[in-house]
């Protein structure tokens, strides 16, 4: 009896023409079967690095004007509050734009973020809850790899190659195993 393992062993075989090995090692199933080529964990990196500049950098930008152009006697006190309030409330409203999977971080990648149950797009709220999760934990994340721990998944959503999934599509590969 064939295990999912070997199915997809021989899947890969047949989509290395296609897909390059690369592309064809990382082929994945979801949970409801339907296959995907899953990012590679370098392009992730670099869409959360992107994505936490951008959140960081925007809280940063909102203190210093705050600071500034305020006549307050305490201008220190509120650019400060408004700089980690930022680092809490921007990822939340940048998340709702990221409720396609494909933050700009994404899109400079060529990936996108999707539910590990069944390739679907994140809900709205979730998105938010993804942003403030990523930015907040890139810190730590990025100290991870850099002592050798490449997961970048939490179980319930993965990042997928969008070209390259598309490619596998094109190509009959994509259903059930």
């Amino acid at each position: 009896m064939k295990t999912e393992q070997d199915v997809l062993a021989r899947l890969r075989t047949q989509a290395e023409p296609v897909l390059g090995k690369g592309g064809a090692a990382r082929i994945r199933a979801f949970e409801n079967g339907d296959l995907y080529v899953e990012a590679r964990t370098a392009s992730t990196i670099w869409a959360w690095l992107v994505d936490f500049l951008l959140v960081t950098g925007l809280s940063v930008a909102a203190a210093v004007a705050y600071y500034f152009t305020s006549t307050a006697v305490d201008a220190a006190v509120g650019a400060s509050l408004i700089g980690v309030a930022g680092l809490f409330v921007l990822p939340l409203l940048y998340g709702w734009f990221y409720g396609n999977g494909r933050g700009l971080g994404a899109l400079f990648n060529g990936i996108r973020l999707v539910r590990l149950r069944d390739g679907g797009r994140i809900a709205l709220g979730k998105a938010g809850w993804a942003m403030l999760i990523r930015t907040l934990g890139f810190v730590i994340i990025a100290l991870g790899v850099l002592n050798g721990d490449v997961t970048v998944t939490n179980g319930v959503r993965t990042s997928i190659d969008v070209r390259e999934t598309e490619r596998l599509r094109a190509a009959g590969l994509a259903g059930k195993p």
